[in-house]
């Protein structure tokens, strides 16, 4: 057999330098990309409606319908669109940020290739980036939650938690806790993002000659629901790992406590990733709905104990994949409801601006319904033989 001992010993000597040179880099977009100038063009959804495809024009134009509000102005009949709801629209003009998308080369693989009796390496870029893969609604009440297209998944969940509940003598408040008291507790869908293919089809291009990992996500899939999920209820397993959740408080905060150290230099906490149930301490009905998300957002990519949901998978394009799991440092969040918030960051939490010493700048949401849009992590290499390393 052939090695090419040239290009490994490359690939060997390269790897410390390159290493070395990626280790400070700052998140950057690549503003030359002939793309970036057209950005606020692209992210208007019905540029894309009329180009062929049936299904995608009346699945816009259905929640285009579902999201207006007819209303009378100086005698007139008007359409506005209705702010308490979040659309299909708002979901893709946010995932059309290429600030948050973040795209950028963080290294390399090396690969044995074998052709017949030989064997070279092969080397390929490892590209890092985020993909909106999931719509996590946090919500009071089921007969009222805030987007359109997941009527249906939560028809389903409705129906199958009925039957669930009632086996448990969990019916009544705490599903559908739709008063003053029940802020503490949130109901939670965490849905595939209905558009991340056209996502993947039109950002992707941008990249692809360079590199670009494609979702795993799948388009509309429920991965949780809490009307399904009795854990997220009685927190049967979170309670019993009560103890060791304590112990990471102490030991390691930042990886189980979102504070705004922004806000006050003591720390505003926000709350607890740990024990992951629907309820939170923290008073601010937005803030606890975004603990709520995020909560969802770990389990649906980490080991979820007894939780009751699907595990949202990474791609199968073909490429090598590397760990796209969502934390307290990994992962971003777009909020998308209320709209007077939205699209103004995509960060992990929290959020810049809405702690402050006297209490909070929250967005206000009168009907308690709250929508932010889950971004993940890819990073990946293109395959080209059989993976040994890389940096």
């Amino acid at each position: 057999m052939k090695i090419n001992a040239i290009a490994l010993a490359f690939a060997l000597i390269a790897t410390p330098a390159m290493a070395s040179s990626n280790e400070n880099s700052n998140s950057v977009v690549d503003s030359d990309n002939p793309y970036f100038s057209d950005q606020d063009r692209y992210s208007d959804i019905n540029e894309f409606v009329g180009q062929g495809n049936s299904a995608f024009d009346s699945m816009i134009a259905e929640d285009n319908k579902a999201n207006t509000i007819i209303t009378t102005v100086d005698g007139k009949q008007v359409a506005i669109s209705d702010d308490s709801k979040s659309s299909l629209a708002d979901d893709w003009k946010a995932g059309f940020d290429l600030q948050c998308v973040d795209w950028k080369i963080t290294g390399g693989c090396i690969w044995l290739k074998f052709e017949g009796f030989t064997v070279s390496v092969k080397t390929s870029l490892k590209v890092s980036h985020y993909s909106p893969d999931a719509i996590v609604e946090v919500f009071h009440n089921i007969d009222d939650t805030p987007t359109s297209y997941a009527k249906l998944n939560n028809k389903i969940a409705k129906s199958l938690g009925n039957s669930l509940f009632s086996k448990v003598a969990l019916k009544g408040n705490k599903m559908n806790n739709n008063d003053s008291e029940g802020d503490g507790f949130h109901d939670v869908h965490v849905m595939g993002n209905p558009l991340i293919s056209m996502h993947d089809s039109i950002i992707g291009t941008m990249y692809n000659n360079i590199g670009y990992c494609d979702s795993g996500a799948t388009p509309f899939k429920t991965y949780m629901h809490s009307f399904t999920d009795v854990e997220w209820r009685l927190g049967i397993w979170e309670t019993v790992n009560a103890f060791r959740y304590a112990y990471m408080s102490i030991t390691d905060k930042a990886k189980v406590q979102v504070n705004d150290y922004d806000a006050n230099p003591a720390g505003a906490l926000w709350g607890s990733l740990y024990p992951r149930i629907g309820t939170t301490e923290n008073p601010s009905p937005f803030i606890g709905a975004a603990i709520s998300a995020l909560r969802a957002g770990v389990l649906v990519t980490n080991s979820s104990g007894i939780h009751t949901l699907t595990k949202m998978k990474g791609s199968t394009d073909g490429k090598q994949f590397f760990n796209n799991k969502v934390d307290l440092q990994n992962g971003k969040w777009k909020v998308l409801l209320p709209k007077k918030f939205a699209g103004e960051q995509c960060s992990t939490m929290p959020f810049k601006g809405i702690s402050n010493y006297s209490g909070t700048n929250e967005p206000e949401s009168n009907s308690r319904n709250y929508v932010l849009q889950l971004w993940r992590q890819y990073i990946c290499c293109e395959r080209k033989g059989s993976y040994i390393g890389g940096w």
